[in-house]
């Protein structure tokens, strides 16, 4: 399947103010709290903006564009914890997707979470999960999954590369399972 833009660029540029109204405020309170990150693949290209909204709890921004013309946007809230050396975070994201050359538009409420665990002060395991139940799904999207595992490589204390590999799928009716992304990754995070 051939996916296609999400909506028009006024659309798009509303999505990212409310995304920035979100998150300015998190990542104004403490020059830790947040930051940037780029994501790269075969297929695909994202950007992620992240921010602590207290000393328990973080949201994040997530766009991603696929070769085929496709965009996926998604935000997240999340409940961040800690046990031992292990962190992590658990929540609740909406993502939204549409392919307008097949009018298959629809998004998901996904839930889910990420873990991370260092192996000394450089490297770190990472992997996450968040799955979408029909219940929680419209339009077109009947399903949602998506999981990741990497190894993170700290370059300074602000900064860091992930490399690893991911699937992100949606279901529906018509088409069936889409693979929006599937494979190895790199992405470079940055701490503001």
């Amino acid at each position: 399947m051939k996916f296609a833009f999400l909506g028009d660029s006024a659309a798009i540029r509303k999505s990212l103010a409310v995304a920035v109204a979100v998150m300015a405020p998190a990542l104004a309170g403490s020059a830790q709290a947040g930051g940037v990150a780029f994501r790269f693949s075969d297929d695909t290209f994202g950007v992620s903006v992240a921010g602590d909204m207290s000393a328990d709890s973080s949201a994040q921004f997530d766009w991603l564009h696929h070769e085929d013309d496709a965009d996926m946007i998604g935000l997240g809230v999340f409940a961040n914890g800690q046990r031992g050396s292990l962190t992590g975070r658990v929540g609740v994201k909406a993502v939204g997707v549409k392919d307008n050359e097949s009018n298959f538009d629809g998004g998901a409420v996904a839930f889910g979470g990420d873990l991370g665990l260092p192996f000394n002060d450089l490297i770190r395991a990472r992997a996450g999960f968040y799955y979408a139940p029909e219940s929680t799904t419209f339009s077109d999207v009947t399903g949602y999954r998506e999981w990741t595992v990497s190894a993170e490589f700290t370059l300074f204390q602000n900064s860091a590369i992930q490399i690893g590999v991911m699937d992100i799928e949606f279901d529906s009716d018509g088409p069936g399972e889409i693979d929006f992304d599937d494979g190895v990754f790199l992405r470079l995070q940055l701490r503001l």
